[in-house]
């Protein structure tokens, strides 16, 4: 049976085979509810980083709500506390209660409100990675160029409608 490669060895011996060089685990890790990923990131549960990628996790508290966007690379899902949210889907509208769970399959423009006052809940994306869009966004809003704003937009994929 060959060997598998060795410190120093190239894998291309006869006799030797290939090794995958995976990356590391994520570790498993619990926050308390005031606490998050970064010291100024309480709402950041979960990230591309901290999962291997797998997804990302956000307190959710809004009042009002995203204007009607696509996701072209992420499925976004809420899990409902608290409040009531008015959500519409590729035209289907839907209300969710405490207690609800939210599908917002990527490829699918889809928004979100609150009805009468905060709703709060988790907001979850599959895969990974959406905490950095979040942070590009707000850095080029700071900036009052609408042109940044779209290039953040274009380069995550997201597609206002």
């Amino acid at each position: 049976m060959p060997s598998a490669v060795s410190a120093g060895t190239s894998g291309n011996e006869p006799g030797e085979t290939m090794t995958d060089i995976a990356p590391p685990s994520p570790r498993g890790y619990v926050l308390a509810a005031d606490q998050g990923l970064a010291p100024d990131r309480s709402d950041l549960k979960a990230s591309a980083d901290s999962t291997g990628g797998q997804l990302t996790v956000f307190t959710l508290s809004v009042d009002g709500g995203p204007p009607r966007h696509t996701h072209t690379h992420e499925d976004e899902s809420i899990y409902l506390f608290s409040g009531l949210l008015e959500v519409e889907c590729d035209g289907e509208e839907f209300e969710a209660a405490p207690g609800s769970f939210v599908f917002l399959p990527r490829e699918r423009p889809h928004t979100f409100r609150s009805v009468g006052g905060t709703a709060r809940g988790l907001l979850i994306i599959t895969p990974g990675g959406l905490e950095n869009y979040f942070d590009a966004l707000h850095a080029s809003l700071k900036t009052g160029d609408s042109s940044q704003v779209r290039a953040v937009q274009a380069e995550y994929g997201i597609r206002l409608s």
